[in-house]
């Protein structure tokens, strides 16, 4: 646990590379000890998944982030707060690899979860609601874009 929580701190202080190293060196450690299918291990991964966004690694951090919400799926159930988390921190990677359609589908759908079990206005809920605004006019604008170059 002391690792993951430097390899966090890393990543907060902008010191990615570390984190990164950090981030799969726990990863490794949580699979090998726990296994593959142990909450633990699915929190390892999403923080390395984490890392890798921030570090513009987005089609790895894609990639983890889908095992990471299979995996909460499996375990913890679609309703769980950890799971819709893991929907929203997707659409977040989605977004910034361009994917807006797919982006915008999983952050409604995460909305609507977050408003039906932790309420509209949660702080996670919000997040989620002004994330969902921003993808859309993201969209809004890019077909404008294409359009007007017609």
């Amino acid at each position: 646990m002391a690792m993951s929580n430097l390899a966090s701190t890393l990543r907060e202080r902008g010191q990615l590379e570390e984190a990164e190293a950090m981030g799969r060196e726990v990863l490794a450690l949580q699979t090998e000890i726990l296994g593959p299918r142990h909450p633990d291990t699915a929190r390892a991964m999403s923080n390395l998944a984490s890392t890798l966004r921030e570090r513009g690694q987005l089609e790895e951090a894609e990639t983890m982030r889908r095992e990471v919400l299979a995996l909460r799926m499996e375990i913890l159930g679609p309703r769980h707060p950890q799971t819709v988390e893991t929907m929203v921190n997707l659409a977040i990677t989605l977004s910034r690899r361009g994917q807006l359609e797919q982006a915008e589908t999983m952050t409604l759908e995460a909305t609507v979860l977050q408003q039906e079990i932790l309420g509209p206005q949660h702080p996670h809920t919000v997040f989620s609601m002004r994330l969902l605004s921003s993808i859309r006019l993201e969209r809004e604008r890019l077909v404008g874009a294409t359009q007007g170059s017609l």
